[in-house]
């Protein structure tokens, strides 16, 4: 909940230039093509079994569940898919395999006859047997995958971590690329993801900044709770040409390629939008919703976007009798601003007089993209609330990737007058930080906003009072769906205002209150708090 402060927006105007075949008998070919077939078909049960068969040596060693499995993987040349808790991935474990088959080595190291695998390719998911599981199937062997029903969803869940660390990834990217589905991990690293059965055949991409991108077939997944741990993805320095690179030079191009790298036609964009406040660490408030964007061409402004409610729901806590009345500028409206790459921010804008400086920062891998990193913070001598921060331009098409930045924290009362949209007489308020962060998803040649954020805190203090109260407040949005086909505006009546304040509505939730839609899932602490104050719950009809 807040608003994209800006204290200059300018609209940068970019100027638009625009063997000798020999027939054999029918027989013969059907033969051949028969054989051929049955051929392939054995080979993919043989590369299964294979993996599964494969002899490893591994000196005798003391570690953990998940580092022998790490290791495994480096040996066997396989990547293992699972759920930490489900193989106790802490457990300190004895590793010993002397030139024994993969399976063997596994069986012997989980020591769970509950526990099997599945295999496609180099990837190895390990699960827990079900109840229906036939008793006669012995633990290790390899299980068939079942037909999928092409009427259901297939719903993935897990953790993104990383590997080196088995730090949790917040607002890593999970879905499939070729069909622009997909969904943000929340804070804590933690996804859920529907998929349409008809795209079981597909892979799940999963990426994030500074890391390699990962690819799982969604066959692996289904009805599955996974960790996806995450390597870092380091720049070698071959790939760094040692040459002085112009910051400005790198910001004015990615302003010139909007015109290749950023969508003209209008699109449709499914979008998942969640704003939560605390007060001193508590919940008092927390909305979500499922919107389809009218999204228009980068050269117009975002007051040029629709939006129209698909589904929502509000938790409000009542009770808070002492809350002070304060209501900060927020809705989708603020979220839209965030389209840096639409709304152009005083950081992107280059026209005199020049109000920051740029820094080349470094060479980054950005969702499996080199790109350019790029800091800015505002000249010494302007006294006012500008950014700082770091945008990310990609090397080869110069596209803007996405961008982290705050207010400068030394100007940073300046923003509240414009921020604080209605407050007590005798209430003072002192922000305290503002977040910003950004990113772009690629589709079909073209860029478009994949997850933006905002995150607020300030203390509020009555007047002739000591004591104050801390607030936090945050919105966030993600695409979850691109629709390009048949895209038209919403007629009048179906429009929501973007402007409006999204607390302001009520509304109701059941446990499949979201039915196929992809959401960005509550953090676990938020879970217990908005369960705390589910009695306050109101309903829309």
């Amino acid at each position: 909940m807040g608003q994209l402060y800006y204290p200059k927006i300018k609209k940068v105007q970019s100027q638009i230039n625009f063997c000798v075949y020999s027939p054999m008998p029918q027989l013969s070919k059907a033969c051949i093509l028969i054989t051929g077939f049955l051929l392939f078909g054995v080979n993919i049960i043989f590369a299964q079994v294979s993996l599964l068969d494969k002899l490893i040596i591994i000196p005798k060693q003391n570690t953990t569940v998940y580092g022998a499995l790490n290791l495994i993987s480096q040996k066997a040349d396989c990547l293992f898919i699972y759920d930490s808790k489900t193989v106790e991935s802490d457990k300190r474990v004895k590793l010993h395999a002397d030139n024994q088959p993969l399976k063997k080595v596994l069986d012997n190291l989980l020591a769970n006859p509950s526990l099997s695998y599945k295999v496609i390719g180099k990837h190895i998911l390990i699960y827990k047997m079900n109840k229906d599981t036939h008793n006669d199937v012995l633990p290790g062997i390899h299980i068939p995958i079942p037909v999928t029903d092409t009427l259901k969803n297939t719903v993935i869940r897990g953790y993104i971590f990383d590997n080196e660390n088995k730090s949790v990834l917040p607002f890593a990217t999970i879905g499939i690329e070729e069909e622009n589905i997909g969904t943000i991990a929340n804070t804590e690293g933690y996804f859920t993801l529907k998929i349409p059965a008809s795209l079981a055949g597909t892979s799940l991409v999963v990426s994030h900044m500074g890391y390699m991108s990962q690819r799982v077939p969604v066959q692996l997944l289904n009805e599955q709770q996974v960790d996806f741990y995450m390597n870092r993805r380091i720049i070698s320095i071959q790939e760094v040409i040692i040459r002085y690179i112009d910051p400005n030079a790198i910001v004015a191009k990615a302003l010139d390629q909007r015109i290749i790298n950023n969508a003209v036609e209008p699109v449709y964009l499914t979008t998942f939008y969640r704003e939560g406040v605390q007060k001193n660490k508590k919940y008092i408030s927390y909305s979500e919703a499922v919107f389809k964007v009218f999204k228009s061409s980068y050269t117009l402004s975002e007051h040029s976007d629709q939006v129209k409610m698909l589904k929502s729901r509000k938790i409000q806590d009542d009770n808070l009798r002492d809350t002070v009345f304060l209501k900060l500028k927020a809705g989708v409206l603020s979220a839209l601003q965030l389209d840096i790459a639409k709304c152009i921010p005083g950081f992107l804008d280059l026209t005199t007089p020049a109000e920051y400086n740029y820094t080349y920062s470094d060479l980054v891998s950005y969702n499996a993209k080199d790109a350019y990193a790029i800091t800015f913070v505002q000249k010494e001598d302007l006294q006012k609330a500008l950014y700082a921060g770091t945008i990310y331009i990609e090397k080869e098409s110069f596209a803007i990737l996405g961008a982290d930045f705050e207010i400068n924290k030394d100007y940073i009362d300046i923003a509240a007058d414009e921020l604080v949209l209605k407050k007590s007489r005798r209430l003072i308020v002192k922000l305290e930080k503002i977040n910003y962060s950004v990113s772009y998803m690629p589709f079909n040649g073209k860029y478009y906003l994949k997850h933006a954020r905002c995150d607020i805190q300030l203390k509020t203090r009555l007047r002739n009072r000591l004591s104050s109260d801390n607030f936090n407040t945050f919105l966030e949005l993600a695409t979850c769906n691109i629709d390009t086909n048949n895209v038209e505006r919403f007629p009048r009546q179906e429009v929501m205002k973007p402007n409006v304040v999204f607390s302001d509505h009520a509304f109701s939730t059941t446990d499949d209150f979201w039915g196929d839609f992809n959401v960005i899932v509550p953090e676990a602490k938020l879970t217990e708090a908005l369960l705390k104050i589910m009695g306050m719950i109101e309903e829309i009809k």
